[in-house]
Parts: structure tokens; sequence; C-alpha cells
């Protein structure tokens, strides 16, 4: 299943190694879900309210006091507006043919790091981050120009790498020799207590839907909807041995509200879960 391709969809024909773009929404839902191919790996900077990307290992937040650096691949992402109704970002594209002219242009050396960090990783705006932001503001009408592109990206991976070494050349480690395809019951264990459904997680493997439900079964010898249903409710009944409320813990279950999950406790196990606590 194919996402919206990001920066293409922004960018039309004019993709280049480096792109810039001053992302500004002014009109929409309070809240939007997008699925998102990145096609290149990006810089984040919020402007104005918070984004939030789902990749196949982790759910990752962020706000306009940080930046986050994202690698290129299949990701799910929530807009969320400010009170105002504003969102606003800066995005920086860069390929992974552009990092390895980067590493080679600085002698950037990153053999023997470990690589076992999260794939997205976030900075707070520090005083220099918050001028880096303005300057890029003050420059917009110039990033046609390759130069300027190229000096202002340059500017900030020296910068990160100075202030964040492990951080930062662990991501471009991980971005230089990202596997292709992930594991389905990587992404699987890693989101099945998170209000996902089938689609989404087939999404977030790379595949079709029938795809994925065929692979799941191969796997887990069930679909998924039973699959997550009975993940869910085990972990449920744990929770409710140790006096955890039902209020406390449906979110944590992947759950939208109390109701739903108070409902599916009760189809899948004949009571309700208040009910099996008091009886536990």
């Amino acid at each position: 299943m194919n996402g919206l391709q990001i920066p293409n969809a922004l960018l039309g024909e004019d993709i280049d190694d480096l792109n810039i773009f001053f992302y500004l929404r002014e009109k929409g839902p309070d809240q939007i879900k997008l699925k998102l191919h990145y096609t290149q790996n990006m810089f984040c900077f919020m402007l104005k309210g918070v984004k939030e990307i789902i990749n196949d290992r982790e759910r990752f937040s962020m706000n306009d006091e940080q930046i986050g650096l994202v690698p290129s691949g299949n990701m799910l992402m929530n807009e969320r507006v400010t009170l105002k109704k504003e969102f606003e970002s800066l995005l920086l594209f860069f390929s992974n043919a552009y990092l390895s002219e980067f590493l080679a242009k600085f002698n950037v050396e990153l053999t023997d790091l470990p690589i076992d960090q999260s794939a997205i990783i976030t900075f707070p705006k520090d005083e220099y981050l918050l001028n880096f932001q303005r300057s890029m503001k003050l420059l917009e009408e110039n990033f046609s120009k390759k130069h300027f592109r190229l000096a202002k990206m340059e500017e900030l991976l020296l910068y990160l790498l100075e202030k964040y070494p492990q951080k930062t050349k662990g991501f471009l480690a991980l971005s230089i020799a990202k596997e292709k395809h992930f594991s389905l019951s990587q992404v699987v264990q890693s989101h099945k207590f998170k209000n996902l459904n089938t689609v989404e997680l087939a999404f977030l493997c790379n595949m079709s839907l029938s795809t994925f439900k065929r692979r799941f079964k191969e796997l887990y010898k069930t679909s998924p909807k039973k699959y997550l249903i009975a993940e869910r409710m085990n972990k449920a009944k744990q929770l409710l041995k140790v006096n955890k409320r039902p209020s406390e813990i449906y979110f944590e279950l992947g759950y939208e509200n109390l109701s739903s999950f108070s409902n599916e406790f009760k189809k899948h196990f004949g009571i309700p879960p208040k009910a099996y606590q008091l009886q536990s």
C-alpha cells in the first residue's frame, strides 16, 4: 500500500537531494491523520501545533519547542493545531546520496557506533536552533538556489554533530545502513497495544492489506483482529488484577474510550472489567 510521497507531493517535479519547504495549514480539521512515505530524510522544525509520527517501532511527538530528525520510509502522521487553529512547520529534506557526500566532505566517522537507538530523534530548541529557525525564515525567498540550501543544511548538521554527537551519528549511521524491509512481527509487537487498525499496520510493514493478512496468519495462525483483541484482553486481566482501574488502562491498551474497552472486555469474558476485578 502506497502512502502520500513526501517531499514529492509538496514540491512536484522540483525534487533535489536537498529540499526546503515552509508548510502552513490555514484551514481544515483540528486533527488530521495521514499515511506518508518519506522518500528522503527530514528535519522538522515545528513552529505552531503538534506533529505525531508513528513508524514501524515507535510513536513520537514534537511541538514548537523541539526539532525532529526523521528517516525516510513509511510513517503514520497526526497533525494537531494550536488553540488558535494554527499549524506550521519548517521542513528540510535530504537524501541518503547527499548524506554520503556530506560525511565524506567533513570526514565524519561512523564506524563502531551503536545504532540501536530510536529511528526518530528530537532535539530541544536552544538559542542557536531558535536563531537558525529565524534565519531560515529570513532566507525563504533564496532557497531556490542550491548553494543557499547546501550552506544551511551543512550548518545545521555540523552543529548537531558537535553538540549531540552520539545521537546525531547514530541517526546518520541508521540512515546509511537502513534495512529496506521490516519484520512483520517487529511491527506488530511494537504496536499491538496502540490504537492502530489492520490497514495502518499493513502500511507500516510496507505491505498491501491482503499480503499483510496472509503473512500474519502464516506467522500467528489467526487473523490480525483476533490476535490483537486476545493480546489486549490478556493484558487487561493482568492490569486489573493489580488493582488498575478500567479508566486508567483503556488508553494504554489501544482503545479510544472507556466504553469501547468495557464493551470489548464484556464480549470477550462475559462480564464487565469492574466485575471481573471485584471477583479476582
